[in-house]
């Protein structure tokens, strides 16, 4: 396993995490027999392999079921390695962001029940879930959670977001150690202008959406109707790498792994046999030169196909 600093928090991470929305929560695109979370007990087994393996760094959040609960349950032996985890924005009935005494309540909430689900007395990464410009601009969130690292709840604070214009922010507040954005062989856009902002304040990069929610593997052929021109993009990708279905996922990760401003690449699997075939992607290293230059030529620019929270029917 290859191990990288993840940016100004010093921590030694593995360059492939795991993802865990797939073990607490129904994720991906439904393709015949490949959907569903898996039982408690094959859940807590796949999560101690990935730490016999040697991924270091695990994902998680609140909202992602009862993924929290299992990893607390399957890394309590496994002190060393690092649990990223997350706090919602709070939200009134009007959908508005609430303020004050309210909001501060409901974060220091979120954290003292992660702290219980996960079974550790700090929280190695706390992230804003789907931060937006107002709330990294407020910076009442933020805030709250530095206060928390004060105290010794947290250690690192980070930011998962969507947009450029997001992660440009969480970079310029000054305060962040690191950031979650999505990142494919389709999805190009931050690295032009965030990766090297990234890199230049010191602030550690984690990227998700390796495979785009399934469309960068044989699960594109099952995509709805609305959707296929995401997978013609898909085969696109995978004749220009001269690509197979079967081993389209591979050569997937190594495009996101070739990139050493990134820190770690989430990876969500459901199965052992899904993590072993992560776990021999990151170790057959990056792409080779030629394909990392013609992946660029299939990469796209239209949020309505890149953003999964925009997709119909999935």
């Amino acid at each position: 396993m290859d191990y990288r600093v993840l940016g100004k928090t010093r921590m030694q991470v593995s360059s492939i995490a795991l993802g865990t929305v797939s073990l607490g929560v129904d994720y991906g695109i439904k393709a015949p027999g490949e959907f569903g979370c898996p039982d408690e007990a094959d859940a807590i087994r796949l999560l101690q392999k990935a730490a016999d393996a040697g991924i270091s760094l695990f994902d998680t959040a609140p909202a992602y079921g009862n993924s929290e609960y299992l990893l607390g349950c399957a890394l309590k032996p496994y002190p060393m390695c690092h649990i990223s985890t997350k706090v919602s924005i709070p939200r009134g009935q009007d959908g508005e962001v609430i303020h004050g005494s309210q909001l501060r309540q409901s974060i220091q909430d979120s954290l003292e029940n992660s702290i219980r689900a996960l079974q550790r007395d700090v929280l190695d990464i706390v992230q804003i879930h789907n931060a937006t410009v107002d709330v990294i601009a407020q910076g009442e969130i933020a805030e709250i959670l530095m206060d928390a690292r004060l105290e010794g709840k947290v250690r690192f604070i980070g930011a998962s977001v969507y947009t450029e214009e997001e992660a440009l922010l969480v970079i310029r507040t000054g305060c962040f150690d690191c950031l979650q954005v999505a990142y494919s062989i389709l999805d190009q856009r931050m690295r032009y202008r965030v990766f090297p902002a990234a890199e230049q304040a010191g602030i550690g990069i984690i990227t998700r959406s390796a495979f785009l929610k399934g469309a960068l593997t044989e699960k594109a052929q099952w995509l709805p109707l609305e959707l296929n021109e995401l997978k013609r993009s898909a085969e696109r990708v995978k004749d220009t790498l001269s690509l197979s279905w079967d081993t389209l996922p591979e050569s997937a990760l190594r495009f996101c792994l070739s990139n050493p401003q990134v820190a770690s690449v989430l990876v969500g699997v459901r199965t052992s046999e899904e993590l072993e075939d992560a776990l021999a992607a990151a170790d057959a290293g990056p792409l080779p030169e030629e394909l990392l230059t013609r992946a660029v030529e299939v990469a796209l620019a239209d949020d309505r196909l890149l953003n999964p929270s925009r997709w119909p029917n999935v």
